[in-house]
């Protein structure tokens, strides 16, 4: 049987269903914005943080859910505003309320898309009770019971209150405190099944006319509880990710996270819908190297169609940008009584990063063989072929060619695509060793050592950025000729290679 190999140095996406995806994903800078983000074809609504107030779940005849936007922009100089909201203390919609009083201030739970921060006092042990306010089985109606006030980040007060819901629909109405400008709206939920919610500005008195639909992701501002180190709980201004309406999500932590199996790792046993799971400790800050990924916790994601999803976070820029970068493996609808990966043949390749006239180093564990290798350049053509015959066990190629520009300065990791795994270490033309399934593609990716960030343009636009020791999720920006320290494109980024 034959086997073909590329080697090239730019990174191909392969179409087999466990082709690993790159995703860069913006909130933008400042974190101004909101990012609800589907998985199986890369659909993206942004929406600024100041574009709705209040979300008002929209799934069926037996959910009330009152959701707020916690979401603001950050700033290092002066704190920007937030959305609040708190319990009146009043009886009724007119009475007098001193805004001074305003002390109990309300926050999604974030336990479920069900309630929100207005549901915060139901009783879970009575089905009638939606917190603000209860069912009535024999009229069928939620009466509201409960008055609420919204601080807008204007710096204007509203009083707010839920009348009622009847069957499918919400009635509600605001005003100023001392009520003058009251407005009244009723929301049909089956206007907004779409989406799931339906979103309301209080602000601009009105309902958003472009809302996310069918989302995976949440990527944005919200507060998380945190103890405060006292006894306490502090509501803490996170950026961070949520998983949405009928997602589930597993973590993986403390693993290899190219070489962990859903299946083998039971983590089917482990799925949680909590909107919370993957959360925003993917990451963290050090004063010293700014933001750091946590580089051995992996994800899997069950969407509604049953599809698991491996997520690995590799880039994180920070506010200047509200970028993160993250790799996607669409697994499949998975059976628990089959391992992801099926196959045994592999093989192993090196060295990485190469110099001109270095032979190309092979382990094999298949049948022997013939097998061709090729060098593809960045537009997709092919500049080197040859052909061998491959022996389980170790080999040498040693006609390469001597006109290659290498393909990364220093390597400390390395990612794989396709079915395969990579590792690697600090030092120069150290063997990164590439395990492949020999049914599908894998592709290994270097990394950048560079004393200063760097930022890289590919063709399609997108925006890496290079840090010392970092893992670069699209390749290495080097010169021509290649230096630690160019910033200009080059036409040799990383390995590639192809088994099958």
């Amino acid at each position: 049987m034959k086997h073909v190999y590329f080697f090239s140095f730019l990174f191909l996406a392969t179409t087999s269903v466990q082709a690993q995806v790159f995703v860069e994903l913006a909130c933008g800078a400042n974190y101004a914005d909101q990012a609800y983000y589907r998985l199986s074809d890369d659909q993206t609504t942004t929406l600024a943080n100041t574009s709705w107030d209040l979300a008002f779940t929209a799934v069926g005849f037996q959910d009330a859910g009152i959701l707020i936007n916690e979401s603001s922009a950050s700033s290092f100089t002066t704190p920007l505003p937030e959305l609040e909201v708190y319990a009146a203390g009043v009886e009724f919609f007119d009475d007098f309320i001193d805004p001074v009083s305003l002390v109990d201030r309300r926050y999604n739970a974030e336990k479920d898309w069900l309630n929100g921060a207005l549901n915060t006092d139901k009783d879970p042990m009575n089905p009638f009770d939606f917190g603000w306010g209860q069912y009535n089985p024999m009229t069928n109606k939620v009466i509201g019971s409960k008055v609420w006030v919204l601080k807008l980040r204007n710096g204007n007060y509203k009083k707010f209150m839920v009348d009622s819901v009847v069957l499918t629909t919400y009635y509600i109405r605001w005003a100023d405190m001392d009520g003058a400008n009251l407005q009244t709206l009723a929301i049909d939920k089956n206007d907004h099944k779409a989406a799931g919610f339906a979103y309301l500005s209080i602000q601009n008195n009105q309902i958003l006319s472009n809302p996310p639909a069918d989302w995976d992701f949440f990527w944005g501002r919200h507060t998380t509880p945190l103890d405060d180190g006292n006894g306490g709980i502090i509501e803490y201004m996170v950026t961070g990710v949520l998983s949405g309406p009928g997602i589930q999500v597993a973590e993986a932590d403390g693993v290899d996270v190219l070489e962990v199996d859903y299946v083998l790792g039971n983590y089917a046993d482990s799925l949680s819908s909590d909107p919370n799971t993957i959360g925003n400790d993917w990451k963290y800050y050090d004063f010293s190297t700014g933001w750091n990924i946590d580089f051995d916790r992996a994800y899997f994601v069950k969407t509604r169609d049953e599809h698991i999803w491996k997520v690995i976070f590799v880039d994180f820029e920070g506010s200047s940008t509200g970028n993160m970068v993250f790799e996607k493996t669409d697994l499949g609808v998975i059976s628990a009584l089959q391992p992801v990966q099926p196959s045994s043949n592999t093989i192993q390749a090196g060295p990485n990063p190469a110099r001109p006239g270095d032979p190309l180093m092979v382990q094999w564990t298949g049948e022997a063989g013939p097998a061709d290798f090729s060098l593809i350049d960045l537009q997709g053509r092919r500049v080197w072929s040859t052909t061998t015959h491959l022996t389980p066990g170790f080999q040498q190629i040693t006609n390469t060619p001597t006109n290659w520009c290498r393909a990364c300065m220093f390597c400390k990791s390395a990612r794989a695509t396709g079915s395969g795994w990579v590792n690697g270490s600090s030092a120069d033309r150290d063997l990164l060793y590439a395990l492949a399934s020999h049914s599908h593609p894998v592709s290994i990716r270097g990394c950048c050592r560079s004393t200063t960030e760097r930022q890289h343009h590919l063709g399609s636009g997108t925006r890496e950025h290079c840090s010392h020791g970092a893992v670069c999720p699209y390749g290495c920006p080097i010169g021509n000729p290649p230096h630690p320290h160019a910033g200009s494109k080059g036409d040799c980024t990383s390995l590639f290679i192809h088994t099958g």
